[in-house]
């Protein structure tokens, strides 16, 4: 199994999510997992680094503001595994 399809299958049981249908690739379908709580977008990579462009952000938070979640990034760069979060959400999330 490729290293991306491991990514979103441990996502989405990390999250306690379910897969979206053609993950992602469609306009009425978008991010890879869906939760409660979050629209997530998972990415992997064996480089040494992942770039996150503030047009990539734009696109998964409104995506996630459209389906009624928060977008949050599930980054696995090598063997590890980061989250990006909007400030304000994780805020609001600490206050809970």
């Amino acid at each position: 199994m490729k290293k991306w399809k491991q990514k979103e299958l441990k996502d989405r049981k990390d999250f306690r999510g379910k897969s979206i249908r053609g993950s992602g690739n469609q306009a009425f379908h978008p991010g890879d997992i869906k939760s409660d709580q979050f629209l997530i977008e998972s990415k992997q990579t064996d480089k040494q680094s992942y770039s996150i462009s503030l047009k990539t952000w734009t696109k998964i938070y409104d995506e996630a503001l459209f389906s009624f979640k928060l977008p949050l990034l599930s980054i696995q760069i090598q063997d590890v595994e980061l989250v990006v979060l909007d400030k304000q959400d994780f805020l609001k999330l600490l206050k809970k």
